[in-house]
């Protein structure tokens, strides 16, 4: 407790020290600025934990030392911001200084035009670890970086039953353990998906699954896991359908494969997956991160694991999906203006004093799981560099292309893998043409090939 104590005593100290000099350096002359969301973020009155509150008390300091303001207002929906963006800057007039731009929407985004180069900035570091590097190389055009975003967690992951593994002769840790050895891949998860599934009383019927499914979940994790994706992008920033590809195509043989198998259970009901899950039906299933927190001991009284996707044969990692809302600023405002937008930006994203060492993020998520393993082995790995992956098929949303359709066509053995590639070609390919058309890069697939 005392070394604690004078840990943080010692950062406050240095952080006194730096606030006295940023102070001399920096004086924002009463800057308001206005981040356009899709809802309004304030300051909770109650404080659930010490770290958040010594985050308000920084931010205030902060504000308070280098005169400005910093507000989040919901301002425009999830799909209308960039039109926001675009309408009020064309217009002279910005609706904010910064705006968030949905996943769905940052490729259209970066190529607009409308946005300002945040790698010419000197108030901001874009190296600093706290920036998402996988959304970074998604916003870079050449050296110049057009959005940033702090950190998240990656999309999907896979949760285990370790009392149905435990039940089925399988050590409650083995997925921890093969993914720390490298070996958790598409053949261990097979064997283990033997193994669990059980027909324990004999009546013809399986009783315990390996796996619940969603067909479009299933696929796309299967096809990041081996080097794969349903659309990819080439060195002049144009898109192109990578369904096709031979990497892809193995995790679809292989996806299509799998299936065949009883291995897997198909809910009666819409969504039903993870109810199969926490009732102990199916001893595995792919979610997105977030649904930890949902996972209580009420809703499932079995202890439960958190690894990720099994990796495939072509893939040197592991590999999972990491799809980020981008933080933009209109290129309307002048170089001074934006470093006095990004300067304050970049401290209303700082962690916590005391909280902002390396693996201090660890905290936040330990309260989400059961076990520590989850947190120091299977989140620390899904922060690595390399590992995460940009899905850029996401551009596509409402044009008339689904990821899940070529998966609904095989499991329910309406094609094979190549027939449902081929019969999603076309509407892919004028989906990416509308894309690729927006990207002022933009050269002729047959001129790139020549």
């Amino acid at each position: 407790m005392r070394k604690t104590f004078c840990m943080v005593l010692g950062i406050s100290m240095i952080i006194g020290m730096s606030t006295t000099l940023m102070a001399k350096e920096r004086d924002l002359d009463g800057l308001t600025v206005t981040v356009v969301n899709w809802t309004d973020v304030v300051e909770p009155e109650e404080k659930s934990t010490t770290q958040e509150e010594l985050l308000w008390e920084y931010r205030h300091e902060m504000m308070d030392t280098h005169n400005f303001n910093y507000e989040t207002k919901g301002l425009a929906q999830w799909n209308t911001s960039l039109e926001l963006l675009a309408t009020s800057t064309m217009a002279g007039e910005p609706a904010g200084e910064i705006f968030r731009i949905h996943a769905n929407s940052v490729l259209v985004a970066k190529n607009s035009g409308l946005l300002f180069d945040l790698a010419t900035l000197d108030s901001i570091d874009l190296k600093d670890p706290k920036w998402s590097q996988t959304l970074q190389s998604q916003m870079t055009v050449g050296d110049s970086v057009y959005g940033i975003a702090t950190a998240s967690g990656p999309t999907f992951v896979l949760y285990y039953n370790k009392r149905l593994f435990e039940e089925a002769g399988l050590d409650g840790d083995l997925p921890y353990d093969l993914q720390a050895m490298g070996e958790w891949t598409w053949d261990a998860f097979v064997a283990v998906s033997e193994q669990i599934t059980r027909d324990k009383d004999n009546d013809g019927e399986n009783d315990v699954y390996a796996i619940t499914v969603n067909h479009a979940t299933f696929l796309n994790c299967a096809l990041f896991s081996n080097d794969g994706s349903y659309v990819a992008q080439d060195e002049n920033g144009n898109l192109f359908y990578n369904l096709g590809s031979p990497n892809s195509m193995e995790a679809f043989e292989w996806t299509n494969a799998y299936w065949k198998t009883d291995n897997d259970i198909y809910p009666s009901r819409y969504n039903g997956q993870k109810e199969l899950f926490t009732s102990g039906k199916a001893a595995m299933y792919i979610a997105k991160l977030w649904e930890a927190k949902t996972l209580t001991e009420e809703l499932m009284p079995d202890d439960w694991g958190m690894v990720a996707f099994p990796k495939g044969p072509k893939a040197d990692n592991y590999s999972v999906v990491y799809s980020d809302d981008a933080y933009v600023i209109p290129n309307s405002y002048t170089k001074e203006e934006a470093e006095d937008i990004i300067f304050a930006y970049d401290i209303f994203t700082d962690s916590a004093p005391g909280y902002d060492g390396p693996d201090d993020w660890m905290i936040a998520q330990y309260p989400n799981f059961r076990d520590e393993r989850a947190v120091e082995e299977s989140m620390a790995l899904l922060k690595s560099p390399g590992v995460g992956k940009i899905d850029y098929s996401i551009a596509m949303a409402g044009m008339g292309v689904s990821t899940g359709k070529a998966a609904q066509d095989i499991y329910f053995n309406r094609m094979t893998p190549a027939e449902a590639v081929e019969s999603q070609a076309s509407m892919w390919q004028a989906a990416i043409d509308k894309i690729n058309a927006t990207n002022p890069n933009n050269v002729p697939k047959e001129v790139v090939e020549e």
